[in-house]
């Protein structure tokens, strides 16, 4: 469970990481920068990031609302992968229950340092997940599918058409375009208000046995204090230096994980991560 949880939150910073990076480079929404079907060049924006632009502006010319676009391509994302993140919640709920058994097994090898007896210790554990029927990488998939899917949209919002001309951009008011206004401040305190609330909760029942179980504990980087401090602030980083369409995108993706992790009565296994 602690091997599971470090992977999710090293790729979760990863992400963030990744586009705040990008951000910090000066994102601006550029008209000599957007991508149409005519100047799209190489498999990734050909196959990921034309698909997102076409598929918001098939809904814009449906509606004539741009914003109302993101969000319902915003929730179809959302709601293709959300059989992988039941499966990862199912997989780490599994994970939690023998937890007992993995203890032992640590037990019986504490202070073998050698290495005949950490593979032992790694067969044993092996054979448990096998029998148990747990595949212990299972909770990262989810993210790994989401990852590009996040830096895509990143891309398809600061290089959209209607956005980088400024033709289309408002969405109740607001621009779609700006960055690093006040309006960006505003949607990242939602974000991360959001991301809080849902961390939080996630994390109570994720780490409910490292609490219970001090022996079991995490360790100070895996302190669920320590983990928002590192990663809602970077996230706020990020939606104050994005187009504000990022942040809508970022809203809605976390009220639909918010809601998830409602109305499904299982011990929350996703990351953290609004993907």
């Amino acid at each position: 469970m602690k091997f599971d949880t470090k992977k999710k939150l090293i790729l979760g910073l990863l992400i963030v990481v990744i586009l705040v990076t990008l951000t910090g480079c000066g994102v601006q929404v550029d008209p000599e920068r957007a991508l149409t079907a005519e100047n799209a060049s190489g498999l990734w924006e050909s196959f990921l990031v034309l698909p997102i632009i076409l598929l918001i502006t098939w809904f814009y010319n449906l509606l004539g609302s741009l914003g109302t676009a993101i969000i319902i391509v915003t929730l179809i994302t959302k709601l293709a992968v959300m059989p992988l993140m039941l499966k990862s919640m199912n997989n780490t709920a599994r994970m939690q229950t023998i937890q007992p058994e993995q203890e032992r097994i640590k037990q019986r090898y504490a202070g073998k340092t050698d290495r005949e007896s950490q593979m032992k210790m790694q067969q044993e554990m092996q054979a448990l997940y096998k029998e148990k029927g747990i595949n212990p990488m299972a909770g990262c998939v989810p993210m790994l599918i989401q990852m590009p899917l996040m830096i895509a949209f990143f891309q398809a919002f600061s290089r959209h058409p209607l956005i980088a001309t400024y033709e289309v951009r408002y969405f109740l008011g607001l621009s779609l375009s700006s960055v690093s206004e006040v309006p960006n401040v505003i949607f990242a305190a939602v974000v991360v208000a959001l991301m809080y609330f849902h961390q939080t909760r996630t994390q109570k029942k994720t780490m409910g046995n490292a609490v219970a179980n001090p022996q079991q504990g995490q360790s100070p980087m895996m302190n669920p204090k320590m983990m928002n401090l590192m990663f809602l602030p970077m996230m706020a980083l990020m939606v104050y230096g994005s187009p504000l369409a990022m942040g809508l995108y970022f809203i809605v993706a976390q009220i639909v994980m918010t809601l998830q992790s409602f109305i499904i009565k299982a011990p929350a296994g996703a990351a953290p991560m609004p993907i």
